[in-house]
Formats: structure tokens, C-alpha cells, sequence
């Protein structure tokens, strides 16, 4: 006679778990050892599997602009570079299954975002492979293939799902505020030792990457690590939710309290170029809101002569870093200040001048991000000689400073023309987005449009790296799909501004 052993679900748990947590326990113990984190990571990975699933877009349109950093995770990837991995993963997984499930077809962007990665991947191989330190390799450089590859990746995460109407106010917080995150690694370092722990995915100061090539970084200025990022976070997401109008709108007095004290925080930040860009994505967009052509723009231009009048007054009593953010301006500031920021600008016309000459023999092939470890450690080592980064050091690690610089050299003619062609197309597709936005969907559309101009303009003639300005311009172009997909099927539109997939 046959006996049945019945197990419930509740014992299978306890069987499953409870040796885990075992193993996690006892890995723990020794978190330093990279076998340990590896285990560690990979048994957090399987259980967040069917969280995944299911909100791996969200989470991706949540991580995009979030300053993290996991130290647990080999080379300490930003985490958006992780998310648009995972997320083109799983949705790549879901159409496998399921044939319902559908990226947007939206060729006008994918054509140019396709040509630009088949030319970084062809370099790539040409200049003699990914060079990543993490496995071994004798060369260095390979983090710049892979976060332009993850922000390729993450455009094609985003078109996988469409943003609800109704959520649009939600998901629009959700992609600019992680931004105020910049912030929490250097919060948590005013706690004491206690807060440690959050550096592990916070950083407590700059980014950390292969190279950061500045001169200026170590001033001793009092520059405040991260206000940029939240500043650009709390400006951005006004701006994108309510409008120029809408900031401004006198019966909404903490719109405009908001965003006048997030202008005053990016000041301290000490950087020019923000105080640039910030400005022209207010200009780009007041000037789409046809503003001018209301009592706003005189309300604005007179604050603007008020405080234009009290930097002249008291700009040299002001802090240090905000001097400097304001030494673009014709304006009388502090003597030290002023030849700081202008041997930062001389820094970099010099090492402009110094690679200028090199470009043409990059045109066909171009030099890709494969260099030697050895070779990078003698100029760092000549830097320290001299007592500050060296044009020579930055010019070598490929930070050029300039945008142009930083596509042409290491992908040659190829890699710039596809990075036109892109710039170009997504121009085109926001301004036709926005052309036929329906009511909802104007502000922000608008917004990413502005946005997007002002990013393509600040990057050719102010300060950009393909390297970490790509992610934002895949970024902007793949949410800005993702939020006109619900938007198209509900369209009545003859010609609607996405093509729609089930149709094409």
C-alpha cells in the first residue's frame, strides 16, 4: 500500500529560506571577499526576479537620473547603467513569451541609435576589445564602452512599455526627482562613521569612474558635493510638471519659492557651465510657451534687473563657490576666484589646442578607449609632480572636456556622423511629439523638447562626454516614447507621432 507525503507551501518556504539565510549569514561575515559579494549578489539577483519582471520598467524610469552607485557590485557601475541591462533583459524575456508584448516601432530613432552603437562595437574591436579591468585585463578604458552600450540599451528598455495617462504626473517625479539622491552620500557623512554603510550605494563626493579629469575639483572652494544634481532634479521637475506659466503663477507661490531657492542652491555647486545650462533650458522653453507675448516677461525681466542690480552691489560678499558659478557674468568677484576660473578655462583651451592636431589621423579609426594601465599611471604620476591634473593625463583617458572632441576621436568620422544623424532624428521626433501633443501630455513633451535642445547645444559648444552625456540624450528620446505610446492608441490622429507597432 502506497503512502503520499503531502509538503504545503509554507514548509517548502521555511526549506528553501531558511538555508539561505544560512549561506547570506555566513557570507556576511566576510563581505570584503570578493567571492562572498559575488554569492551575496547573486542570491539577492534570483530572489528580485519576479520583482523584476513585473517593475523592471518603472524601476528603470526610477533609477535613470538616481546618483547610486552599488560598491558591492564589480567596478561600482552607476545604477542605471544596471537597470538598463536588467530591464532590456526582461523585457526582452517577456516578448519571447508572450507575442502580445510589444517594444514601439519607432524607426526615425532606432535607425540612429543602432548605427551609433554598430560603430562604438566595430571600434571596440578594432582598438583591441573592451579592456575592463574587473577581468583581468592589462588595459584599461572599457567602462566608456560600456556605459554608451547601457545607454543604448536603456533607450530600447524604455519603448518596451507605455506610461498610463493617468500615472504621467507619478512617472515624471519618478524620472527627474532621483536626482535629489546626489545628496544622501554626503547627508549621511554628517552622521558620522555611523552612516558608512550608505556609501556603499550612495557616493559621499564626485562620482566615481575610471578618471575624473579636473583641475578645479580640489580648490578647497567648499564646494557642497551633489547640490548640482539635486538642484537639477527639484528645477527640472517644476519646470517639466507645471511650465514656465505654471512656476510662476502668483497663486501657486511655493512653485516659484521652490524654484527660485533650487537656483540659488546650484550656485553652490561652483560650476559654470550649470548656471549655462539651466539658463537655456529656461530660455528654450519660455520661448515655446510664447511667453513674451504676456505680462510674465515683464515680471520676469524686472526680477532679473533686481537681482542683476544686487550681484553688482554684493556679489564679492557672497561664498566662494558661488562666485565662481557666477564669473560668467560681467561682474566684479573675488581676485583668487577670478584667476581660478579662468585658469580652468585656460586648462582646457590648452589641452584643446594640444589634441586639436591629432584628429585627423582618428577620421577612419578611430582610437577607441583601449590604452595602456601603464601608460595612464605615468601620467598620473607626472600630474602629481606637477601638483594638479595635467591636460596631458585628461587628453590621454579621453576627457577632452568638449563634446565634439569626445566623439570624433574615439570613433572617427563614422561615430560623428552617427551621432549627428541621431541628435538630429531626436530633435526632430520631439518637436513632432510635441507638435501633436494632446492636452495632458504638452507640458511635458514640451519640457523634453526644451530639454533635449539645450543638452545637444551645451554639449557642441560648452562641456560634453559622450561617455556620460549619452544616457541622457537615450534617456530623454526613450521616456519621452514611452510616454506617447498610451497617448497613440487613444489618438484619432491620421498620422499619429509613433507609429503604431500592431500596424507598421
Amino acid at each position: 500500500m502506497a503512502s503520499t507525503f503531502a509538503v504545503t507551501r509554507n514548509h517548502l518556504i521555511f526549506g528553501l529560506c531558511l538555508p539561505l539565510a544560512v549561506l547570506l549569514g555566513y557570507m556576511l561575515a566576510d563581505i570584503d571577499d570578493p567571492a562572498s559579494r559575488l554569492v551575496i549578489f547573486v542570491a539577492l539577483g534570483v530572489l528580485a526576479v519576479p520583482i523584476l519582471m513585473r517593475w523592471h520598467h518603472p524601476l528603470l524610469i526610477l533609477s535613470w537620473n538616481m546618483v547610486a552607485q552599488p560598491a558591492f557590485l564589480p567596478g561600482s557601475p552607476h545604477i542605471w547603467a544596471v537597470m538598463a541591462l536588467t530591464s532590456l533583459f526582461f523585457a526582452i524575456l517577456n516578448r519571447s513569451v508572450n507575442a502580445g508584448y510589444q517594444f514601439a516601432h519607432v524607426p526615425q530613432l532606432t535607425r540612429p541609435v543602432i548605427a551609433l552603437g554598430a560603430v562604438v562595437v566595430i571600434t571596440m574591436f578594432l582598438t583591441g576589445g573592451i579592456g575592463l579591468r574587473i577581468f583581468g585585463s592589462s588595459a584599461v578604458g572599457g567602462r566608456g564602452y560600456v556605459y554608451i552600450l547601457a545607454a543604448i540599451a536603456g533607450f530600447f528598455a524604455f519603448t518596451s512599455r507605455s506610461v498610463p495617462t493617468e500615472r504621467i504626473g507619478l512617472y515624471t517625479a519618478l524620472f527627474f526627482l532621483p536626482g535629489l539622491t546626489s545628496m544622501v552620500g554626503q547627508i549621511a557623512g554628517w552622521f558620522g562613521p555611523g552612516a558608512r554603510f550608505v556609501a556603499l550605494l550612495f557616493p559621499s563626493g564626485m562620482p566615481l569612474d575610471d578618471f575624473v579629469a579636473d583641475p578645479t575639483i580640489g580648490e578647497g572652494m567648499g564646494r557642497i558635493a551633489g547640490i548640482v544634481g539635486a538642484s537639477f532634479a527639484v528645477v527640472f521637475w517644476l519646470l517639466a510638471r507645471f511650465g514656465v506659466a505654471g512656476v510662476f503663477d502668483l497663486t501657486k507661490p511655493w512653485r516659484m519659492l521652490l524654484f527660485l531657492a533650487s537656483m540659488v542652491a546650484l550656485t553652490f555647486g561652483g560650476f559654470r557651465s550649470t548656471l549655462l545650462l539651466t539658463s537655456g533650458v529656461f530660455l528654450i522653453l519660455f520661448s515655446l510657451e510664447k511667453l513674451w507675448r504676456t505680462r510674465l516677461f515683464f515680471v520676469l525681466l524686472a526680477l532679473s534687473l533686481v537681482v542683476g542690480i544686487a550681484l553688482v552691489g554684493f556679489v564679492d560678499r557672497l561664498p566662494l563657490p558661488v562666485q565662481r558659478t557666477l564669473s560668467i557674468l560681467p561682474i566684479k568677484i573675488d581676485p583668487v576666484t577670478k584667476e581660478m576660473a579662468e585658469s580652468s578655462t585656460q586648462w582646457r583651451l590648452d589641452m584643446w589646442k594640444t589634441v586639436l592636431p591629432e584628429v585627423p589621423r582618428y577620421l577612419l579609426k578611430g582610437k577607441g578607449y583601449n590604452y595602456s594601465a601603464d601608460d595612464l599611471f605615468m601620467a598620473q604620476m607626472n600630474s602629481i609632480r606637477a601638483g594638479s591634473v595635467s591636460s596631458e593625463e585628461a587628453a590621454f583617458a579621453g576627457d577632452y572636456h568638449n563634446g565634439p572632441l569626445s566623439v570624433i576621436i574615439p570613433f572617427g568620422a563614422a561615430g560623428m556622423l552617427a551621432f549627428l544623424w541621431l541628435a538630429f532624428a531626436g530633435a526632430r521626433f520631439l518637436y513632432r511629439v510635441y507638435s501633436k501633443s494632446p492636452p495632458e501630455l504638452l507640458l511635458i513633451n514640451r519640457f523634453i523638447l526644451a530639454l533635449f535642445l539645450a543638452r545637444i547645444l551645451f554639449f557642441f559648444f560648452i562641456f560634453g562626454s559622450l561617455i556620460t552625456d549619452l544616457c541622457h540624450f537615450t534617456g530623454l528620446l526613450g521616456f519621452s516614447v514611452a510616454l506617447n505610446v498610451a497617448a497613440r492608441k487613444a489618438s484619432v490622429e491620421t498620422e499619429p507621432a509613433i507609429a503604431d507597432p500592431e500596424t507598421a
